[in-house]
């Protein structure tokens, strides 16, 4: 079961090219699953691996692009390799649990390789927020620790089941709803892994439509799906209704 959303969204920039996307299919998107319906089944679905990526030379500046279905896509730009492939990402509701939601990360396509999920519900949900990365779940509060200090917010994202200790240090500290990740403590430029950017304006008409931005640099694709699944995560919170 799954909750369509057929409200009129951004339509997609024509500028915009999604590699192995069929804008004209006729099915619709599938819903979101658990990792207990992907790990162990015919199609392949191994945890990634990192240092198979290509890592690009520069900062790489990816959207976040609407589709229809309570999904979106998030591209790489044109003139990239193109063995940077797109995720897409969609939202459905728990069917036991319709006030939680599901986010499920994918790539290669809607039925594609699984790289991911997390759930959210309520504030009083007496079912734990969750994660699954890696083919292992575990709540978000063992994952994912927030703190605040003189009116800035600070995520610490540590993975319990990485092949090598990594953690993330996310901030606002920038303003204007921008959070910034780092590879330590020490925030500096050399030690930037990425940077997500929210919609800044309304849709106006005569105006591009402006997406949601996600860049990475060349050593934040070292951690890339960590990134991406902490920065949506990150989202997810700060911008639920805290009742």
């Amino acid at each position: 079961m799954i909750i369509i959303d057929e409200t009129a969204k951004p339509p997609l920039d024509d500028g915009l090219q999604i590699p192995g996307s069929n804008n004209g299919r006729s099915s619709p998107i599938p819903p979101p699953a658990h990792p207990s319906h992907q790990y162990g089944s015919k199609s392949s679905a191994t945890p990634p691996v990192y240092q198979s990526a290509v890592k690009p030379d520069e900062s790489v500046t990816y959207l976040f692009s609407p589709m229809p279905g309570n999904a979106m896509l998030l591209i790489p730009p044109k003139n990239v390799s193109s063995t940077r492939h797109p995720y897409f990402i969609g939202v459905g509701l728990n069917c036991f649990t319709p006030s939680s939601y599901i986010t499920t990360i994918r790539k290669y396509g809607w039925d594609g390789e699984f790289v991911g999920d997390f759930e959210i519900g309520t504030s009083n949900s007496k079912n734990p927020s969750s994660v699954c990365l890696r083919g292992n779940e575990h709540p978000i509060s063992d994952i994912l620790l927030s703190s605040t200090r003189l009116f800035r917010n600070f995520w610490t994202w540590k993975p319990l089941d990485h092949d090598r200790s990594i953690t993330l240090y996310w901030d606002d500290s920038v303003g204007g709803g921008i959070i910034t990740c780092f590879s330590s403590k020490d925030r500096t430029a050399a030690n930037l892994l990425a940077k997500f950017t929210p919609r800044g304006h309304p849709r106006r008409q005569g105006r591009p439509t402006e997406f949601p931005k996600l860049e990475v640099t060349p050593q934040g694709h070292d951690v890339f799906e960590d990134i991406l699944m902490s920065a949506l995560i990150i989202e997810r919170i700060r911008t639920n209704p805290t009742t």
